[in-house]
């Protein structure tokens, strides 16, 4: 008998095959990511804003009309885009969606709620309350006063009475998604509760959520019966504390570490995928 000769069991056995090294790329050859040009218009266009006392940085989604034809506007354009002020006059935005939409983002992001609040997830959780109010409009001169109450106290809500100034829009297209979006920068001035009688009103039926410092509001609106009877429903998101956004912007123009790029990134982030997991209305 040959002693050499390999048993079944052995001959079986055979070498691991080698694993191969796995090179992990540096982004660039600078050795950074670049901010896309759409994140960094939209960075600059806040930057010039986002320093003004009680400002209001907004985004809502919807979509751009065009007046003639009354159907979404088409401009040629093969990815997003930003629209100059030019555009805008052939064109409206329409912020409010069908039902059948705004069921759509309501189980999206009441599905981001129950996965944060699983035991063993480990990111940040998502927040989340519902709001019944109603909002009282006055006249103060060529703007206006809302007055916010709650539906069930009647107690004006905290920071309920103010003076909205608007500032400036960004309009963005994105023909590859369902939805276009608006920033919109706003100055909330407070305000005393007027004397006077309030020229018309609407009820607000709002779910807000909160997620990475920006919030985002789900709200079906409805104006009184003899103004305004149509139900809108709209989503829109909003930096939850611009202090801490105009905070970081200082840093960043002192040339110190700071996350003002990142919180912009996150906003744009947050506003992209909801455009693009948008139901599609023909």
């Amino acid at each position: 008998m040959d002693s050499k000769k390999r048993t079944a069991s052995e001959a079986d056995i055979s070498p691991a095959p080698k694993r191969q090294a796995v090179t992990i790329r540096e982004p660039s050859i600078f050795g950074y990511k670049p901010v896309d040009d759409i994140t960094k218009y939209i960075a600059d266009f806040i930057a010039e804003h986002v320093h003004l006392e009680n400002v209001e940085i907004e985004a809502k989604l919807g979509i751009f009309v065009d007046k003639r034809s009354n159907q979404r506007m088409n401009i040629g354009a093969k990815t997003e885009t930003i629209l100059e002020h030019e555009a805008t006059r052939q064109n409206r935005f329409v912020a409010n969606m069908p039902l059948e939409q705004h069921r759509h983002f309501n189980k999206i992001l009441n599905d981001a709620v129950n996965r944060t609040q699983a035991r063993d997830y480990k990111g940040e959780r998502v927040k989340y309350k519902h709001t019944i109010e109603t909002d009282r409009f006055f006249e103060i001169g060529r703007n206006k006063c809302r007055v916010t109450t709650e539906q069930s106290t009647g107690k004006i809500v905290e920071n309920g009475i103010i003076e909205k100034i608007r500032v400036a829009d960004l309009n963005i297209h994105s023909p590859n998604q369902p939805l276009d979006y608006r920033i919109s920068i706003n100055i909330e001035k407070p305000r005393e509760k007027p004397n006077t009688q309030p020229i018309f009103e609407r009820n607000k039926d709002r779910i807000s959520y909160q997620h990475g410092g920006i919030a985002f509001d789900l709200t079906q609106v409805k104006g009184s019966a003899d103004r305004d009877p149509d139900v809108r429903h709209e989503l829109e998101l909003e930096f939850a504390d611009a202090k801490s956004l105009a905070l970081e912007k200082e840093k960043n123009d002192r040339k110190e570490p700071s996350h003002y790029t990142s919180m912009i990134e996150v906003f744009v982030n947050n506003i992209r995928l909801l455009s693009r997991n948008a139901l599609k209305f023909k």
